[in-house]
């Protein structure tokens, strides 16, 4: 199409896609829109230059195109900007503000195949409004269906959260994550960490073993971390946690999409849940002056105010002790008193024993699964009701108000059916159980010489991970006029 406009002389032509929208491919339709573009230029006698992209158009900062060419016309570089269609520019009615601004401040005209709209005039302003606000409403639908697909995929357990994690592929039929060769290098990581074994001790023996991450690079600290606190390794799938893909704002977690056993699990739950408590609870870095990780670190309190007891080294006599507290909290002999904790927790293994004994022998009909069963089957029922509530409201079927009401009334059922499953679980006889012989197995591996006490044996941080596994604290006291110390474990 031919444009009687002697001031344009000079353009630029600007190529956007955001996805494959003529089932071409993305190459194909951006050199189909760039020969049109061009030929268009050639017509009219215009030189150009070319700014293209593949890029979404939620916002202008992360389209580096776009944001160059704003840059040049605003440094009067061009007589024009020369699209396929005005959508192309934004559909992000935020950002169509502003490069119409720039546009009307720099008298830059626009021009598509079919049309050229002259910013100074009212009625081309106008039209340019009108068609971005068209244009604005349907890319919100759009969004709005590709969320809504998202979540359907997501809710059947297809792996929608990018490149899937070491020791996964993602089954192009399926679409769900199916371990490959690296699920035993995973399955080591996360026995490795429960083992004691240090987060630094570990990157140390994955690098020295030659595995990769799964980008090909060497194990570092955060990537250990990434791993252990990935649910995808124990078959969950969460989704729409975050607001926005960039954010770390974290959704209310009535919001967040949980599917469990969306795919084979590679680390079984109670394994997942162990490491990821030993990682996140307590220190790994390597031992420093400023945090030197001792076997009772963060587990001595003061039985008198309640600050954590940490202990002190003297050098001039090589000899450790425990922290004098403000509150009058008198120190003591680090050594003896570990000693005492040693033997101490060493007796509870007999009491942990008899608590096992009878709850074994005292078995009876245990419903707790059946129940569980009921109770998931309660909330997924629940979780699907608010689903459709939320669809009925994008609909238009809900106002705001009736909306609001029985989006809360879910919610409040949903809350209630979670607390009802945690109770029941807390009181499952096969927990009890098990956690009895897990800290029955923590005890065993207690047991022999401690590297502190007896210069070999156990670490400080493997003896500090077991005896937190068990212990909720000890309360010291060795008050002014005491004879001796007391102290008080308190065991999970």
């Amino acid at each position: 199409m031919l444009f009687n406009n002697e001031n344009i002389k000079h353009v630029a032509v600007y190529l956007r896609l955001s996805r494959d929208e003529e089932n071409l491919g993305i190459e194909q339709v951006l050199a189909n829109h760039r020969q049109t573009l061009i030929e268009l230029c050639s017509q009219n006698k215009w030189s150009y230059e070319l700014f293209e992209e593949v890029a979404s158009s939620s916002t202008i900062i992360n389209r580096e195109q776009m944001v160059k060419l704003l840059d040049r016309i605003q440094q009067d570089h061009f007589d024009a900007v020369v699209v396929m269609d005005i959508d192309r520019l934004s559909r992000n009615e935020y950002d169509a503000s502003i490069i119409k601004r720039i546009l009307f401040e720099t008298q830059t005209y626009i021009v598509t195949p079919y049309r050229l709209y002259d910013l100074s005039r009212d009625d081309d302003s106008l039209l340019l409004g009108i068609t971005s606000l068209i244009a604005s409403g349907e890319y919100k639908q759009i969004l709005k269906r590709m969320r809504r697909g998202k979540e359907y995929a997501q809710k059947q357990g297809h792996w929608t959260n990018g490149i899937a994690p070491l020791g996964y592929s993602k089954d192009p039929k399926t679409k769900k994550l199916v371990p490959n060769d690296r699920a035993e290098d995973i399955k080591f990581i996360y026995s490795e960490i429960i083992k004691g074994t240090t987060v630094p001790d570990l990157v140390r023996s994955l690098n020295t073993m030659g595995l990769k991450t799964r980008e090909g690079n060497l194990f570092h600290y955060n990537s250990i971390l990434r791993i252990i606190n990935n649910e995808a390794y124990k078959g969950t799938i969460i989704s729409n946690r975050t607001i926005g893909k960039y954010s770390s704002n974290i959704r209310p977690k009535e919001e967040w999409i949980i599917v469990h056993n969306a795919h084979p699990a590679i680390i079984d739950e109670k394994t997942w849940e162990t490491a990821n408590k030993i990682v996140n609870e307590y220190s790994f870095k390597a031992p420093r002056s400023k945090n030197k990780i001792y076997p009772t670190s963060s587990l001595i309190y003061c039985a008198n105010c309640g600050k954590v007891q940490g202990n002190n080294y003297h050098p001039h006599i090589d000899k450790y002790y425990i922290k004098h507290c403000q509150c009058g909290n008198r120190s003591f002999y680090y050594n003896s008193a570990l000693e005492v904790i040693k033997e101490e927790v060493l007796k509870h293994r007999e009491t942990l024993l008899q608590t096992l004994e009878t709850l074994e022998e005292g078995k009876e009909v245990n419903n707790t699964e059946y129940k569980k069963e009921k109770l998931i089957s309660r909330l997924n029922k629940a979780k699907r009701a608010l689903q459709r509530i939320n669809y009925a409201f994008e609909e238009g079927d809900y106002d705001i108000v009736t909306y609001r009401e029985r989006k809360a009334e879910r919610q409040e059922e949903i809350k209630q059916i979670e607390e009802e499953i945690l109770a029941l679980e807390k009181e499952d006889k096969t927990a009890k159980i098990d956690t009895l012989k897990e800290q029955i197995k923590a005890i065993d591996n207690l047991v022999g010489k401690w590297e502190f006490l007896d210069g070999e044996g156990l670490s400080n941080e493997q003896v500090n991970r077991l005896l937190h596994g068990l212990i909720s604290g000890i309360l010291w006291s060795y008050k002014k006029g005491a004879e001796s110390p007391t102290m008080r474990i308190v065991y999970k």
